[in-house]
């Protein structure tokens, strides 16, 4: 076999592992036990709150950069986390999950998150434009290359102004850099392929989405970004304003 196609190899495999990895995790949220502990387990340290602080102004940033976003779909919202801070921030926000127990989870700790659907991310149940905008966290990096295109194709459809937010594996990071230094030294079990910046153009571009920006979450700690996106068609003089300098988080 050759290097390319073993490489070619890996990768499906590699694939593979990630689709069955994200239907159990699916399958895990819908247990309510499990639904109960994600956040005393998730944010039960002050470094796990502080990085969910950090992660939540980056995505108030880019939202702020999007000229008349109103209306906000988080999606998945899981315990609806992020729902208070979207709506400090003034946004009419509502929360969408696929897991009913996650967000039952949410609303004992959270009563006033009334705005809550339940929702598969890849039909979703609202009619187009519905939203100004879509954040979705922590979820698109689970799913293969056609789940990931038909998610956010809804969410460029829900969206009024086809804004969607969202978070990827970033290969531009020295966390990634470490990871696969650690994989090619045989210290690590696996690797797990992260996309460049023109993989990122290229994919969003395949659910009709052009890449405005892409913010690296920390590129020491972590391997993820948060995209701002929009749609591909819309070459609007507002809407180019937003390629300028980086928001502030």
């Amino acid at each position: 076999m050759t290097r390319r196609g073993a490489a070619e190899e890996a990768l499906a495999v590699e694939q593979d592992r990630s689709r069955n990895q994200a239907a159990g995790k699916r399958d895990a949220w819908r247990d309510e036990r499990v639904a109960a502990q994600y956040e005393p387990r998730r944010f039960r340290t002050a470094l796990q709150r502080l990085k969910h602080r950090h992660d939540t102004a980056l995505v108030l940033a880019l939202l702020r950069a999007a000229p008349g976003v109103r209306r906000v779909l988080d999606l998945p919202t899981g315990t609806g986390r992020i729902l208070p801070e979207l709506r400090a921030a003034g946004y009419r926000a509502v929360g969408a999950d696929v897991a009913l127990e996650m967000m039952r989870a949410g609303r004992k700790l959270r009563p006033e998150n009334a705005a809550l659907v339940q929702a598969d991310a890849a039909r979703l149940p609202f009619a187009s434009a519905t939203f100004d905008a879509v954040v979705s966290l922590r979820f698109l990096f689970h799913l293969d290359d056609q789940e990931r295109r038909r998610c956010l194709s809804e969410m460029r459809r829900v969206a009024q102004g086809g804004i969607v937010v969202g978070e990827v594996r970033y290969r531009g990071t020295l966390k990634h850099l470490g990871r696969w230094l650690r994989s090619f030294a045989g210290l690590a079990r696996r690797y797990r392929p992260s996309a460049g910046h023109a993989e990122i153009e290229r994919e969003l571009a395949g659910a009709g989405l052009e890449l405005v920006r892409l913010v690296p979450v920390s590129r020491l700690f972590s391997d993820k970004a948060i995209f701002l996106a929009r749609p591909s068609e819309r070459r609007s003089t507002e809407s180019e304003q937003l390629i300028h300098d980086p928001p502030e988080a």
